[in-house]
């Protein structure tokens, strides 16, 4: 399957965001967007998941898919545990996937805190593996939208979460924002700037 973009314009107001953006994206690409603030990456992830709609063009070969999101925000509910955050996208069958993916990102003992417990980096992490539990249970077809996921981690943190991120997304057609040219050459098969 191929996920076709044909002449797509965005406009905030008078502003055009994304013009004239054409592409054609195998099923299981790795995509990198590399580019200052407000060239429209957020916003191309927004179109492709239909949280937007183009102002004029097409995107096709995404119906009836499922999106697994890291947010530039962390999104998390201050009143629910880190468990409980990730717990929340997930059905009864699949609960067991948030102690899992909390564990490996290396949020073992932290699962019942609550995010205002959590440091920044950790909250990032707890909406890492949110988005990828969710991706699990949702199976193969799963597209994954990741925004500047590594935002506020430190390095090391940050390398050990690019390696999970790099397995996770194997064989799985994936969008990943990132500022950081490295970044987006260790996870993509092809970077767009």
């Amino acid at each position: 399957m191929i996920v076709s973009l044909e002449h797509v314009f965005k406009y905030y107001g008078a502003d055009c965001i994304l013009r004239d953006v054409n592409a054609a994206i195998n099923e299981k690409d790795r995509i990198g967007l590399v580019g200052a603030n407000g060239e429209g990456k957020t916003t191309l992830l927004n179109l492709l998941c239909g949280l937007l709609q183009p102002d004029s063009g097409s995107i096709t070969g995404l119906e009836d898919r499922r999106f697994a999101f890291v947010f530039q925000e962390d999104r998390l509910i201050p009143s629910l545990s880190a468990r409980d955050n990730v717990g929340l996208v997930l059905d009864r069958e699949h609960q067991e996937l948030a102690a899992r993916y909390l564990s490996d990102l290396g949020l073992a003992g932290w699962e019942n805190a609550l995010p205002q417990e959590l440091s920044g980096g950790m909250q990032r992490r707890v909406a890492i593996a949110r988005a990828f539990a969710y991706g699990e249970q949702c199976g193969q077809d799963t597209v994954y939208l990741l925004d500047e996921p590594l935002k506020g981690l430190d390095e090391e943190t940050a390398i050990h979460t690019l390696r999970l991120i790099r397995r996770w997304v194997a064989g799985r057609l994936a969008f990943f924002i990132t500022h950081d040219r490295e970044q987006a050459r260790q996870i993509a098969d092809w970077i767009i700037t």
